[in-house]
C-alpha cells in the first residue's frame, strides 16, 4: 500500500506590526511585540534599512537573532499581484510573517493592505498588533467628533483642485458633522495650512497634530478665525496630521 502523505503543516500567521512614530520604544510599544519579532523570520517591509533599524531598537539582537539570517521582502504598491502572493509562501509553509510599515500601523495609508487582502484569500490568519497610529492619536487629541470621521489621505497638490477638494471636505463637515482627517508631504505642510485658512469658513475648527509621540509634539485645535490671528506654526518637514471639524 502507498503510505498516506504526511499531514500538512499548519499555516503561519501574518502579523501586522506597528512601527514607531518617534519617541522611546519602551514607553510606546507593548512588550509582547518584541516577543513576536523574536519568533519571526520573514518580514515584508517598505524600506529594508528602516526595518532593520526598527528591529534593533526593539531589542532583537538581545534575543540572539542575527539580522543577516532574516528574510526581508520589499513592499511596493507597483509590484504585480502575483508577487504579493509569492510573499506569503513562507506562511503557507508554516512560518510566521511580519508586515512592518515605515511608521505607525501597517495597511493604514500605506500599501500593506494589498498583502492583507492576499492573506485573507489564502486563508492565512491576520493578526493586528497594538501600536501607535498617528491618525487615531490626532483624532483623540483634537476634541472634534470621533463618532463620525473620514480619512482622505493626501489632498490634490495643484490649484484650483486643492481648494475645490477642501471645500468638498468642508461641506461634509457642515452637512454630516463628519470630522475630516488628511495629511501632506511634510515639506508642503505650510502651503496646505495657508490654503485651508484661505478657503474655509471662519467658524470651522482645525487641529494640527505634529511630531506625535515625540517630546516636542505639537497638538492644537482652534477655529479658522483664531488661526488667522496667530503666527503660523512651524510645520515645514514635520510629520503632521490635519483634522477639521466643528
Amino acid at each position: 500500500m502507498t503510505p498516506p502523505p504526511p499531514p500538512a503543516l499548519p499555516k503561519g500567521k501574518l502579523y501586522l506590526i506597528p512601527n514607531l512614530l518617534g519617541g522611546n520604544e519602551t514607553q510606546i510599544m507593548p512588550p509582547y511585540i518584541a516577543q513576536i519579532l523574536a519568533q519571526t523570520e520573514v518580514f515584508i517591509v517598505e524600506n529594508v534599512k528602516d526595518a532593520r533599524r526598527f528591529l534593533v531598537k526593539m531589542g532583537i539582537k538581545q534575543t540572539g537573532r542575527n539580522l543577516d539570517e532574516l528574510t526581508f521582502l520589499h513592499l511596493d504598491k507597483h509590484l504585480p499581484d502575483d508577487r504579493f502572493a509569492q510573499y506569503l509562501q513562507a506562511a503557507e509553509k508554516g512560518k510566521n510573517i511580519g508586515l512592518i510599515s515605515d511608521a505607525g500601523c501597517p495597511a493604514i495609508a500605506d500599501p500593506g493592505s494589498l498583502i492583507v487582502q492576499w492573506a485573507h484569500q489564502k486563508n492565512i490568519e491576520v493578526v493586528p498588533l497594538v501600536g501607535p497610529s498617528s491618525l487615531l492619536l490626532a483624532l483623540m487629541a483634537s476634541g472634534l467628533n470621533g463618532q463620525q470621521f473620514a480619512f482622505s489621505g493626501y489632498l490634490p497638490i495643484q490649484q484650483p483642485q486643492r481648494s475645490k477638494f477642501i471645500r468638498l471636505l468642508e461641506n461634509r463637515i457642515l452637512t454630516d458633522n463628519q470630522t475630516q482627517l488628511f495629511i501632506e508631504t511634510p515639506y508642503r505642510n505650510q502651503s496646505l495650512f495657508a490654503d485651508i485658512l484661505q478657503t474655509c469658513k471662519n467658524h470651522l475648527k482645525l487641529c494640527l497634530a505634529a511630531n506625535l509621540t515625540l517630546p516636542n509634539q505639537f497638538i492644537q485645535t482652534h477655529s479658522i478665525a483664531e488661526w488667522k490671528k496667530m503666527a503660523p506654526p512651524a510645520l515645514h518637514k514635520i510629520p503632521t496630521v490635519f483634522v477639521m471639524g466643528i
